[in-house]
């Protein structure tokens, strides 16, 4: 048996749960989408910080939510899908499902997989276990024992082998996934990207600005910043190091320890930015494009002012404003990674600039939270 569904596929790195998604959506509406664009607006700005004493981390500090089911469940109805998760005991089980699906017409995202298992990064392929990967399958062939499938790091249709296939979906990782997963999606309605960012921002605002709890949002990074100097008194060596670790993993492009602390010396791969910069970008990109449609004009001074030909008003999200306090973000991320990365390399304590680092962080934050 064997069975192919045509499909457009745009690459963009770092983004592999949403790149499958984004597919479906743009071949279905049309659009084209900034890179990145699902990934940013259901992530971002999910400030969390929690004290975890009875844990082995004893303190939890995330910039934003990467946690693949809580980000579906906030995107997809602002962005007009369904999508159900699907775990299996067996890997045939979940295979079988899958065909179905492709059966159907129905492209179907595998994942969480483990990048040990792919050999088509040969980086990574039986070197390192990242058990966090997410692809889109649009295919299968039974004689040759494969699927067909597009990956957010590749531009051309891929193949991989049954056997390759089982060895990856067997991984799980708490809060993402279970072993052998698999995510059915349908596209249900038709909604333009301005739509959709406009939603998501406004809400991304509201959950930041007047977050429902105290360890969430600007309260949380309040908190945070007020606690930081007890830290080391609270706290073992070993307990305040892991933290940090933990910390700067999570500030990547992807999660990864960076090299230096890896005792590899070669320059890291990504920047440690906390993805505020791609926000920013993403910010600019889509902002810029809203405003040429609707025959708007920068002032000299940087606000949007309507243009001769057009009788519309000031847009009612400032994205390329705020863009700015974004990559004023990612600078301060960037500042707080190096120091945590001296630091736990043995180069040098600066941690106590940490509470000024943060505070200047949170400034630009709600500055450009306001602004959206």
């Amino acid at each position: 048996m064997k069975q192919i569904i045509e499909l457009k596929h745009h690459s963009h790195d770092y983004e592999c749960m949403w790149n499958g998604i984004e597919d479906l959506y743009m071949n279905e509406t049309g659009e084209s989408l900034p890179d990145g664009f699902f990934f940013l607006l259901s992530g971002f700005g999910s400030f969390c910080y929690r004290k975890t004493d009875k844990s082995d981390l004893k303190r939890m500090v995330a910039l934003g939510d990467g946690r693949t089911k809580h980000m579906y469940a906030f995107l997809a109805p602002i962005a007009g899908f369904t999508y159900a998760h699907h775990s299996y005991s067996t890997f045939e089980r979940a295979l079988k499902k899958a065909k179905e699906e492709i059966d159907a017409g129905y492209p179907v995202v595998l994942g969480a997989l483990d990048m040990y298992y792919l050999s088509y990064y040969p980086k990574l392929y039986q070197k390192e276990h990242i058990p966090f990967h997410y692809v889109l399958m649009t295919g299968y062939d039974d004689d040759q024992r494969l699927i067909c499938l597009y990956d957010c790091g590749r531009t051309q249709l891929l193949t991989l082998g049954y056997d390759e296939l089982k060895n990856s979906m067997n991984c799980s990782y708490p809060g993402l996934s279970s072993e052998n997963t698999i995510c059915t999606v349908r596209m249900t309605e038709k909604r333009s990207k301005n739509q959709i960012a406009s939603e998501a921002l406004a809400l991304q605002k509201e959950h930041f600005l007047n977050p429902p709890a105290s360890f969430l949002g600007y309260k949380g990074l309040e908190k945070m910043i007020r606690e930081l100097p007890d830290w080391k008194k609270q706290l073992t060596k070993e307990e305040y190091d892991k933290i940090l670790l933990n910390m700067v993993t999570f500030f990547g492009t992807v999660p990864t320890v960076p090299n230096a602390l890896k005792g590899i010396a070669e320059p890291d791969e990504i920047r440690y930015r906390g993805t505020f910069d791609k926000m920013a970008q993403m910010l600019v990109e889509i902002g810029t494009e809203w405003l040429e449609e609707n025959g708007m004009v920068q002032s000299e001074e940087g606000g949007m002012v309507r243009s001769e030909e057009s009788g519309m008003v000031r847009p009612q999200a400032g994205w390329i404003e705020a863009a700015d306090c974004f990559h004023r973000c990612a600078d301060y991320i960037e500042e707080i990674s190096t120091v945590i990365i001296r630091y736990l390399s043995g180069n040098g304590d600066e941690t106590d600039q940490f509470p000024s680092l943060f505070t200047a962080l949170l400034e630009q934050l709600k500055k450009g939270y306001s602004l959206l």
